[in-house]
C-alpha cells in the first residue's frame, strides 16, 4: 500500500502549479482569438481604405464632371442672353415703334371724324 505524505504548503504548492497551467491554456487561448480579431480587423481596414479611396476617385471624378456641365451651363445661358437681346433690339422693338406710330396715326383720323361729325 502506497502512503502518502505531504504537508499543507506543498498541497498549496500543487494546488498553485495546476492553476498556473489551466490560466496558462486560456491565455494561450485568449492569445490566439485576439491574433484572429486582429488580422480581420487589419484585413477589414486595408479593403476599407481601398474603398474609401474608389470613393474618393469617383467624388472627384463628379465634382469634376459637375463644374464641367456648370461651365457649359453657365455658356448656354449667356448664348440665350444674347440672343433674347438681339430679339428685342431686331423684332420687339421695331414692332413696339411700327405700333406706337400706327397709334399716332389712328389717333390723328379719330381726331378729324370727331372733328367732322361736329
Amino acid at each position: 500500500m502506497i502512503t502518502l505524505n505531504f504537508s499543507l504548503w506543498e498541497l498549496a504548492l500543487l494546488l498553485v502549479g495546476v492553476a498556473f497551467v489551466v490560466g496558462t491554456v486560456y491565455l494561450v487561448k485568449l492569445f490566439k482569438s485576439l491574433a484572429t480579431t486582429f488580422d480581420t480587423t487589419t484585413k477589414l481596414m486595408e479593403d476599407n481604405r481601398l474603398a474609401l479611396r474608389s470613393i474618393m476617385d469617383n467624388a472627384d471624378e463628379i465634382s469634376k464632371s459637375t463644374a464641367h456641365v456648370v461651365d457649359k451651363t453657365s455658356g448656354m445661358v449667356d448664348e440665350v442672353e444674347v440672343a433674347l437681346n438681339t430679339i428685342k433690339q431686331d423684332v420687339i422693338d421695331p414692332v413696339v415703334k411700327a405700333a406706337s406710330i400706327l397709334k399716332k396715326g389712328l389717333g390723328i383720323f379719330h381726331i378729324k371724324n370727331k372733328k367732322d361729325k361736329v
